[in-house]
């Protein structure tokens, strides 16, 4: 299987206030940005475009799943009107087969499917809806079922059979230096079938190779419904931004809006915590996977289902350019104050959320030079309360509960075209996420801090200009046509003493047009030189190759465009 790369960032949550040095503009003051030719962005062929929506049996019902309760979901999801808001998945987790194959080694559904699965996957369909199942590529599933370790072929040709569309596969009882082998196996498999099957990774060390094989891959531990579960997972999936977005998307586990347990213990996530959850799930374009029980929301809960079927959060969720939102900004005492954002498919469109991980309310601004828009004025939307907020000039500013995700709409002005010859570094960019701590101007990616890298200097040869990064990593710079060259030496940083291995892409308008191949800490520079006569967008890519994340400080030194006077 095969995915494009396009990158995402940056996510929006409702606001309570704003403060007076934000105070809105008159309405009267309200303008329109300018026509933008660069948007809208089609949405990109594949089958997986957007992160898929849907429900997952495990977080609810665990080894408790049946096909009574799988059928009155599906019902429960067009009724409650989840289906109509773009949910369309009902995936069967663990515990749904046996853990012995039949005479002719096929896998075999137990007793709590007494019809079988493809019974269930017809009335799914009926409904409008796709059904997705659960396998492993190990000898045995988690919960001891059958295992397709061996049995690829036969499984994929079984689940298309039955009219599965989904297939979540996991990693227990497997062998670990086989794992690239075997998922790229299964992948093939599913490819080679009649019919088109989301592939999830629920791998966790799925680097580089993950990203050519699945549609989403999972990037956190199991997820519970507590805020500490959620801030974390939330924090590790971060950090792999750069490998999201259409036809490939980092997964940190399901949603637990409105779940109740865990493990038999009673957790659950307050009405603010659980909009915030379902907010930063929106913005970083994760897989937006209920796992609540749908009918007994629809019957008593409003209030969750209220939150799930958000569309305007959800649009940020689904948007085409499908970038994964990430901190524009952290401050706090604990760093407990985040600032989310992401561009959207439309001219000077961002997501923005306000997180309040802290105990404590606290005033936050969203600054708009933060979110890769021209200085001056922006018209802001609450996406909970679903109203205007007016104009406000330069930043916005609210007071943010504890736990709280105030998720905004920020309408305002593209950069301007670049002018003349400049070096990147000097230059705002309209996106940019990074593997470890902030992209640095003219020195190397140190580490978690603004300004901590080394000067620039690759196998000796030193920079006073360039862009420091820690792979995974992506940055993007609006061209609007009006550049006609790039240039730039790539390489690893001599600080880390000949270790790590990345390698560095350029895209531009979608089409990839420089790939360097894997560079390690032993290379010499690799130079760039790169027609970009009438480009819309400059997007610079770096990847990891191995495990050894932590030495990967990639350099675009001395990084520039020539572009019109």
């Amino acid at each position: 299987m095969t995915k494009t790369f396009y990158l995402a960032c940056f996510l929006g949550v409702p606001l309570v206030a704003a403060c007076s040095s934000d105070a809105a503009e008159p309405k009267h003051r309200t303008q329109e940005p300018p026509v933008d030719d660069d948007f809208p962005v089609p949405l990109a062929e594949g089958i997986a475009p957007v992160p898929p929506m849907g429900w997952n049996s495990w977080n609810q019902l665990g080894c408790g799943v049946t096909a009574e309760r799988v059928r009155a979901t599906a019902d429960a999801m067009v009724e409650s009107g989840m289906a109509e808001a773009g949910y369309q998945y009902i995936n069967i987790d663990d515990c749904w087969s046996l853990a012995e194959r039949d005479a002719d080694e096929n896998l075999q559904a137990a007793p709590n499917f007494p019809e079988g699965i493809a019974a269930v996957a017809d009335y799914v369909h009926e409904r409008g809806l796709k059904l997705g199942i659960y396998g492993d590529r190990g000898t045995a599933t988690c919960g001891g079922r059958a295992g397709s370790s061996g049995y690829e072929r036969k499984d994929a040709e079984t689940f298309a059979e039955w009219g599965v569309d989904y297939l979540k596969y996991d990693n227990c009882a497997s062998d670990p230096d086989v794992i690239e082998e075997e998922y790229t196996t299964m992948g093939d498999e599913l490819g080679a079938t009649d019919r088109d099957i989301v592939y999830s990774l629920c791998a966790w060390n799925f680097y580089e190779w993950g990203t050519r094989v699945g549609q989403l891959w999972r990037t956190t531990s199991d997820i519970r419904p507590t805020w500490e579960s959620v801030t974390t997972n939330m924090a590790i999936n971060k950090a792999y931004a750069a490998y999201s977005g259409p036809n490939g998307w980092n997964d940190p586990d399901m949603l637990e809006v409105g779940v109740e347990k865990f493990d038999n213990v009673v957790e659950r996530l307050t009405d603010v915590e659980a909009r915030a959850h379902f907010s930063v799930w929106a913005i970083m374009s994760a897989p937006l996977i209920a796992g609540n029980d749908l009918v007994y929301m629809m019957e008593r809960e409003p209030e969750i289902r209220e939150i799930l079927t958000n569309k305007d959060v959800i649009a940020i969720n689904q948007d085409a350019l499908g970038y994964q939102g990430v901190p524009v900004r952290t401050s706090g005492s604990e760093s407990e104050l985040e600032v989310w954002a992401k561009p959207i498919n439309e001219s000077g469109g961002r997501a923005v959320v306000l997180l309040n991980k802290g105990e404590m309310p606290a005033e936050m601004s969203v600054e708009f030079a933060d979110i890769g828009l021209a200085a001056g004025r922006a018209i802001v939307t609450d996406l909970w309360a679903h109203t205007g907020l007016g104009t406000h000039r330069d930043r916005f500013t609210a007071m943010v509960e504890p736990h709280e995700g105030k998720t905004l709409k920020v309408k305002g002005n593209e950069l301007a075209p670049p002018k003349g010859e400049k070096f990147l570094s000097d230059l705002t960019w309209t996106y940019a996420a990074n593997g470890l701590g902030p992209i640095e101007r003219d020195m190397t990616n140190g580490a978690s801090f603004s300004a901590d890298g080394d000067p620039i200097a690759i196998r000796g040869q030193t920079y006073e200009k360039g862009l420091g990064v820690g792979s995974p990593s992506v940055v993007v710079f609006r061209l609007a046509r009006a550049c006609t060259r790039f240039t730039a030496d790539v390489g690893i940083g001599d600080e880390t003493l000949g270790a790590g291995s990345v390698v560095f892409r350029v895209f531009a308008d979608g089409e990839k047009l420089f790939d360097s191949d894997i560079v390690t800490g032993e290379s010499e520079p690799v130079s760039v030189d790169l027609d970009l006569t009438g480009l819309r967008q400059l997007k610079l890519v770096t990847t990891t190759t191995d495990d050894g994340k932590s030495w990967d400080r990639a350099v675009w030194a001395d990084a520039r465009i020539e572009c019109a006077p």
